[in-house]
């Protein structure tokens, strides 16, 4: 069990996810959570109806009273954001940035103390069903213990590995973004099925129980992608059919060209930020 409380500065889709995917795991408790934006009192309302959470508009309130607290805000508006509540950070507390492009030496700097604690991690909105794949970047001055209180809470909600911050950008394209991408080929099955004239009704569980056949297989054979597509492709057969149209249309290098745009946009973001606001 979690000793302490953490606090959301930002209330969109990742932080709701952190929160409903912590509190299912039993390691933190609704009212041990805070969460916070600048204005919408619909969407906090909203999830404190939803996860008994603290929702408010105090953002001193929230983040005074907590040990851990999570960033979460748009890239955009961090600049503003962090001005207005630098004030309330202390050097025992835990920094947790989830922005996109924004270095751990700025946060520092628009916080004003370059002693603060401060991780930058990048889950995905799968956190919510505890099946997120979070990197977790942060300089060798973090405190162990910091260290650990950080992988312990993105443990509960998924996978955890440590990149070098740099390494971000790769693993935002590819993984950060990386639900999106499977949704967008579930879309595309959908859309076939519809085509093919097979029932919305039957195509929806089929679609679902294929992704997940196939992942357990790769997990429980141990067999790479490559020997596990081979064994269902006979020579002439329907799913070389298939294959070679995907191969025609050089669907590979799409896929390679969209994780690499992907990646490079997080490195744009990072610049443009850095560029506007002559860090």
């Amino acid at each position: 069990m979690f000793l302490g409380k953490v606090a959301f500065i930002g209330a969109g889709s990742i932080s709701e996810a952190l929160i409903a995917g912590l509190i299912d795991s039993g390691y933190i408790e609704s009212d041990q959570i805070a969460i916070t934006n600048r204005e919408d009192l619909e969407r906090l309302d909203s999830l404190h109806t939803k996860y008994g959470v603290l929702a408010t508009t105090n953002r001193q309130l929230a983040i005074s009273g907590s040990s851990v607290v999570f960033l979460a805000m748009k890239p955009k508006d961090v600049t503003v954001a962090l001005d207005q509540i630098k004030s309330f950070f202390n050097e025992k507390q835990l920094i947790i940035s989830l922005v996109a492009g924004v270095t751990i030496n700025t946060i520092k700097q628009l916080l004003g103390n370059e002693n603060l604690n401060i991780v930058r991690a990048m889950p995905t909105t799968s956190s919510l069903v505890r099946k997120s794949a979070t990197a977790l970047a942060y300089p060798d001055e973090v405190p162990f213990e910091k260290v650990q209180t950080a992988k312990r809470l993105f443990e509960r909600v998924g996978i955890v590995a440590k990149v070098e911050e740099d390494e971000l950008h790769a693993m935002t394209g590819l993984f950060g973004s990386g639900p999106a991408y499977i949704y967008y080929v579930i879309e595309q099955f959908e859309r076939a099925a519809m085509a093919l004239g097979i029932h919305r009704d039957i195509a929806k569980p089929f679609i679902q129980q294929t992704l997940m056949g196939s992942i357990s297989m790769l997990q429980e054979t141990n067999k790479s992608p490559l020997t596990l597509r081979k064994k269902v492709t006979s020579p002439n057969g329907t799913t070389q059919a298939g294959i070679s149209v995907l191969e025609d249309r050089e669907v590979a290098n799409s896929f390679l060209n969209c994780f690499i745009e992907a990646t490079v946009r997080s490195r744009e973001i990072q610049e443009e930020y850095e560029k506007i606001n002559k860090i």
